[in-house]
């Protein structure tokens, strides 16, 4: 594997930080050029409102790359640990040195916001235009061919740390609907999340109710 891959365990000469569960390590309004490229663990961005209530923009894992900004100023929102958290924190300097004397690492991160742009997009149509069962079909799919990407997830079996406080801010639902929802889709015999697991029951009828392509995640 070559040395400026971040599944090493350095990382252009940087020792990934490890945080531990719900840590904070950057603030929506930080002003500083730190980017952030995960190695391992489960995340959660987010912005926060003006009545104290949030939006979770995506949940980083393996390999996303956070707070990549064309021009400086502060970040646009937090993100925070959600299990134990390892990532590597790089100037936005030293990235972009990187960038421009490796080919193939430039390749590799451009690689890897184009498909962050395409799940940010996905995610405004899950809360803009589908319904409560299909946008929470969706992101379940999605999270199930994340994580198969990087080796954790098989047949359709994966562990979630997310609960469903967290699973609401991230689709734009209550709570008491999102318990709802699950517990259709499993009434359903189409997905089963519970007490952290996650199981995949009937995959062609889930990724028809979600409209999902998964052709944006490869």
């Amino acid at each position: 594997m070559p040395k400026n891959d971040w599944g090493n365990n350095d990382f252009l000469g940087i020792t990934a930080k490890i945080y531990k569960p719900h840590s904070l390590i950057c603030r929506q309004g930080d002003d500083n050029d730190g980017i952030f490229i995960v190695k391992s663990g489960w995340a959660i961005l987010y912005q926060g409102l003006l009545d104290g209530e949030r939006q979770i923009i995506d949940t980083p894992l393996w390999g996303d790359i956070v707070g990549f900004r064309s021009v400086d100023g502060p970040h646009l929102a937090s993100l925070a640990s959600i299990t134990e958290l390892a990532v590597y924190e790089i100037s936005s300097k030293k990235l972009v040195e990187a960038i421009l004397s490796e080919g193939r690492l430039g390749k590799k991160i451009a690689c890897s916001l184009a498909r962050l742009n395409a799940i940010l997009a996905e995610h405004l149509m899950n809360a803009g235009r589908r319904n409560a069962m299909s946008r929470t079909a969706h992101f379940l799919l999605e999270l199930e061919e994340r994580l198969s990407i990087a080796g954790l997830s098989a047949h359709g079996r994966y562990e979630c740390p997310l609960t469903q406080y967290e699973l609401a801010d991230i689709l734009g639902m209550t709570t008491v609907h999102v318990n709802r929802t699950l517990r259709e889709l499993r009434n359903a015999d189409l997905v089963s999340f519970k007490a952290g697991h996650v199981e995949v029951i009937n995959r062609k009828k889930l990724v028809k109710i979600a409209g999902f392509d998964n052709d944006y995640l490869r």
